[in-house]
């Protein structure tokens, strides 16, 4: 594939990669300095036998290393695919897709992202001193919406490979292969085995936080207390949620939180929540179109064929990518 013709036709450059030229460009010389302290760190790294400069080279310039791996976050293409279309070997790609993914996520507007969860969640507090506030009325509603500084918290699910029986064993109560909890990674609401991530969104749409993955089966509300957010942000910014976060305000009671009411058992919904509710819908939708254009690139939306400690550098990198193309919006004349 030769990089100079595609640049030539901006439109299919832009729907290939997801980049425009010019920004393919800007984000190339954001790169070449991290990647060549990045590189210049393994070369001296302990235990290297050869001297600096030996042994072979590249058979791809940096340029076209960005392009395979932009490529292959967009397209989703398996390794063998692209070692026909780069003349390279399935693992000499692997080899360097993987080692470009952690400097690009540098060179990228990414998100803040856990690398971990915590081992123990935040817990709801003892003896609350300060009462939460809720918004109970369209009255609030509108007297606070106007002032919003907000983050917006939703979680999304990526399906990811079966656990198998190993040879010569039989399912039981205990699972066994890979991993070893068969229950752990299935999703009840996928219907099937996924990685979860929790992004947390301005209402403008910028990408600010990304949690460490989770399990299929970890509930949404876990993951947050969990992802280290809530203490990383400031005190005045409110935190919005789906249902999956009801009583949130219990946890955080510092925190103003606002959550759509859950229709009680055996009953029925006010007008006026219903009303509420559709309103602050029309704010959480942001989550919602983000995390869709974070699907476009398909390595966040297929099959999840990596190793589970890969999945965060990629969507790092992914969200970094959605911000970069946010960041271009804002940039555009309205006319």
């Amino acid at each position: 594939m030769r990089l100079d013709k595609l640049k030539s036709r901006a439109r299919s450059f832009e729907r290939l990669v997801g980049l425009t030229p010019e920004e393919f460009e800007r984000l190339l010389s954001k790169l070449e300095p991290l990647w060549e302290q990045a590189h210049r760190r393994s070369l001296l790294g302990a235990g290297r036998v050869r001297r600096i400069g030996a042994g072979n080279t590249f058979k791809l310039d940096l340029s076209q290393r960005l392009f395979v791996t932009l490529l292959y976050l967009r397209q989703y293409f398996t390794m063998h695919v692209l070692g026909i279309l780069f003349d390279l070997d399935a693992a000499n790609v692997c080899r360097n897709i993987h080692g470009l993914l952690p400097v690009l996520e540098q060179a990228l507007p990414a998100p803040l992202r856990s690398r971990t969860l915590q081992a123990k969640p935040d817990e709801v507090a003892g003896n609350q001193t300060k009462k939460p506030r809720k918004i109970r009325s369209l009255e609030e509603f509108l007297e606070v919406f106007p002032e919003l500084t907000d983050v917006i918290v939703d979680g999304t699910e990526q399906p990811r490979g079966q656990p198998k029986v190993k040879k010569g064993q039989t399912p039981g109560k205990k699972a066994v292969g890979r991993p070893k909890d068969k229950k752990r990674f299935y999703s009840v609401k996928q219907g099937t085995h996924t990685l979860k991530t929790q992004v947390a969104v301005t209402p403008e749409g910028q990408v600010v936080h990304l949690s460490a993955t989770a399990s299929g089966r970890t509930h949404d509300m876990k993951v947050l207390k969990r992802s280290r957010l809530i203490n990383r942000l400031p005190p005045h910014v409110r935190v919005w949620g789906d249902r999956g976060y009801t009583g949130l305000e219990k946890v955080y009671p510092e925190r103003e939180t606002i959550v759509p009411a859950k229709r009680p058992k055996k009953g029925e919904l006010s007008l006026e929540q219903r009303e509420l509710n559709r309103l602050i819908s029309k704010v959480r939708i942001t989550a919602e179109n983000v995390i869709n254009r974070m699907k476009k690139f398909r390595a966040c939306k297929e099959f999840f064929r990596n190793e589970p400690k890969r999945h965060g550098v990629i969507w790092g990198c992914v969200a970094g990518l959605v911000n970069l193309r946010w960041q271009r919006r804002l940039l555009l004349p309205t006319t």
